[in-house]
């Protein structure tokens, strides 16, 4: 892909596309609540002339780009929509043009007329950055060694056919093979040697044994050559294994038609050292293992810097660790070497949702459908995660993003037969996220009997999640049940009735803690630890919104507990001001919820340089709210005599907000808070010109 259609995060201007409440998180969704208005609090020790703006607009820790109250429940629907509902559609076809069902629905991939790559979606990327820079702190990357084995003296890619001549003796055959060179040998134990040669060059080593030996006993044998280095297996498109390969060694053992006692070996290869079993290797375990697939993937970038596998698995795990920036040059760089592989597209859209760039996303998924057509279980994500991005984007378009799940339930449902396991296996991973989307887009939009569809959505997921061969691949089905207990705690908040929450939260939080115990993978440890914390945070936002403030409390201090322990070594400025929101949200609560300045200024001390370090990286279309936040703060400080940081954060706060009004992003009426505010701490410090000059601020043009 040319340079200037790719996407780049540039470092100078990024900026945060976060509301003052939340943050995008591995493209989940949003659980709003209802802003609320304005207001003089009962203050607990003598009068104050301080106006103190409420809590900002409650958003969703899983979006944070846009505040909405939830949506009225409308008569224009009979009943909410529930996966009997999804109709089979004889438009969508699978890769060999096999109709799926009955229907009519048309595809928006329907409409595109070419298969071309997606255009770009942001400025030009700055130079990628060297894959070296990326080792993990306190490893070798090269960890175990990576060096082509020998065999009797002799190494691919560096002996001559003259040293093994040398060496070797004359050959017993010489003959051709595909241009190459090949010498056989035969000795005492191994009748069978063949040695391959190109230019003059040892290019491999097949070595064929007279019967199979089993797995572990050829291991023993080669053990000096294979120097501990670990084996990944070789599956074939049904999921048999038919070999091993040695990733650091260059060595590959390939096996028979299995049997029930075992493994059996009957060719061992030696190569030159490549980049693609590390990459074999790190995509058998970037979902349970992922510090050890990162080691794998730097290791293959280092030998093969073309290998665009290598860099797009290395930003899933990016994205996993919450390494926004990393992740994007990764993908990035993925894309500008094999500009038509889908999902590296799909992995990019992910990105940028997760910077709240939810438009932009939707452009590119949009685009990207036109080049699914090959691969109709990728086709099928792209449709769940647009309905994602249409539930979460600043308009939202709850029947536009049912519309887009009921497409993807359609597609993958055509697929859960492949022949192919893995794309049997995503086409029912598929399913599984778009019902969980339905649920949500349920849970927001304006229908009829919505706790019973969302159930019914729900359930259909549990079903899938609970399918033999999905629990056999954990890759998928380990993290099924968090996400099933978090979306059904999130759908609450879009419920009109105030439904007890209690039983979803707790089993949130047991499915959370039997993730972190089941795992000493750092990485993934951090990743649960997160993930845990936003469900978490959704249960403050429905307990602050039904002002219930002592669970809001209770659970917005084990959020924090949950997140401070997750967001370890996340580079992430996106996550760090999330950080700081929670703690924000939790200081406010105190001083609206129970009128105590003093524990409210507690958290503010933990929000307030967080803020204030990120001020400079914010969107600027956020700066208002931002300033809304410094105001209310500086309320908490004034009363608790704190009086020259309550002035200085209240004029830091103005200053903001009156850029807000500036650029027509804010309401010129929300200065009147910071002005009258500044106006009687200047009185009360006796500065009357100051108080004047505030209680009577310039007409604005």
């Amino acid at each position: 892909m040319e340079n200037h259609r790719m996407i780049r995060l540039n470092i100078v201007t990024f900026v945060l596309l976060v509301s003052v409440g939340f943050a995008s998180t591995h493209g989940e969704d949003e659980v709003l609540t209802v802003p609320l208005p304005l207001k003089l609090p009962s203050l607990p020790s003598k009068p104050s002339p301080l106006l103190l703006p409420d809590e900002l607009p409650f958003g969703s820790v899983m979006s944070g780009s846009r505040d909405i109250e939830p949506p009225k429940v409308s008569r224009r629907y009979i009943d909410s929509p529930t996966p009997d509902d999804v109709p089979s559609s004889p438009l969508i076809r699978t890769a060999d043009g096999d109709p799926g069902g009955g229907g009519s629905t048309i595809l928006v991939s329907d409409m595109l007329e070419t298969a071309a790559a997606p255009r770009p979606v942001a400025p030009q990327p700055r130079p990628i950055a060297d894959s070296s820079q990326h080792a993990l702190p306190g490893t070798d990357p090269f960890h175990p060694p990576v060096q082509t084995a020998s065999f009797r003296g002799v190494i691919p890619g560096e002996s001559l056919q003259a040293d093994v001549v040398e060496h070797w003796g004359a050959p017993r055959k010489t003959t051709v093979v595909n241009g190459q060179t090949v010498h056989l040998y035969s000795n005492e134990i191994l009748n069978h040697i063949e040695v391959f040669f190109k230019d003059g060059l040892v290019s491999s080593i097949v070595v064929r044994l007279d019967e199979p030996f089993p797995v572990r006993q050829v291991r023993e044998v080669f053990k000096a050559e294979l120097q501990e280095a670990r084996p990944v297996r070789i599956p074939n498109e049904s999921g048999e294994i038919i070999g091993e390969v040695f990733p650091e060694k260059g060595v590959i053992f390939l096996f028979t038609p299995q049997e029930e006692d075992g493994l059996f070996v009957k060719q061992i290869g030696f190569e030159p050292v490549t980049s693609e079993p590390f990459v074999l290797r790190a995509e058998a375990t970037l979902n349970d293992q992922p510090t050890e697939a990162k080691r794998d993937l730097l290791d293959a970038v280092r030998v093969n810097s073309e290998d665009a596998k290598a860099f797009w698995l290395l930003a899933q795990i990016e994205l996993m660790e919450g390494n926004i920036e990393s992740a994007m040059v990764n993908a990035e760089r993925a894309i500008r070497l094999d500009e038509k592989r889908p999902a590296y597209h799909i992995t990019l859209a992910k990105i940028l949702a997760r910077l709240n760039r939810c438009e932009e996303a939707k452009l590119y998924l949009e685009e990207t459908l036109g080049i699914c057509d090959r691969v109709p279980h990728e086709k099928a994500q792209v449709m769940s995660m647009l309905g994602d991005l249409y539930r979460t984007s600043t308009n939202p378009d709850y029947e536009v993003a049912i519309s887009f799940h009921s497409d993807a339930i359609r597609l993958a449902s055509t697929l859960i037969e492949h022949p192919n396991q893995t794309i049997r296996q995503s086409a029912k991973d598929v399913l599984f996220e778009a019902h969980l989307g339905a649920a949500r887009d349920v849970a927001w939009g304006r229908w009829d009997k919505k706790e019973e569809s969302i159930a019914k959505w729900i359930d259909k997921a549990r079903e899938i999640a609970n399918d033999p061969e999905m629990v056999a691949a954990k890759r998928y089905s380990r993290e099924y049940p968090l996400k099933i207990a978090v979306c059904a705690l999130a759908s609450q908040v879009g419920l009109s009735e105030m439904k007890e929450i209690e039983p979803f939260i707790r089993e949130v939080i047991n499915i959370g803690e039997q993730l972190i115990r089941s795992t000493r993978d750092p990485i993934l440890l951090r990743k649960y630890q997160w993930e845990t914390s936003l469900s978490l945070y959704d249960a403050v936002q429905i307990y602050q919104l039904r002002k219930k403030y002592t669970p809001a409390l209770k659970y917005g201090e084990i959020a924090a507990d949950y997140m401070e322990s997750g967001i370890k070594e996340r580079r992430s400025d996106t996550d760090l001001y999330l950080l700081g929101r929670l703690y924000f949200r939790l200081g406010a609560i105190h001083a609206i919820g129970n009128k105590n300045h003093r524990a409210a200024i507690e958290w503010f001390d933990r929000a307030k340089p967080i803020f204030e370090d990120l001020q400079t990286k914010i969107n600027p279309e956020e700066l208002g709210r931002l300033g809304e936040t410094f105001v209310s703060m500086g309320v908490s400080y004034w009363m608790t005599e704190q009086r020259e940081e309550a002035v200085r954060l209240t004029e830091r706060g103005l200053r903001l907000v009156e850029h807000g009004v500036k650029v027509g992003i804010i309401d010129e009426t929300v200065l009147a808070i910071p002005y009258m505010n500044l106006a009687n701490m200047y009185k009360e410090l006796g500065n009357h010109e100051a108080a004047r000059r505030y209680a009577n601020p310039p007409v604005r043009k």
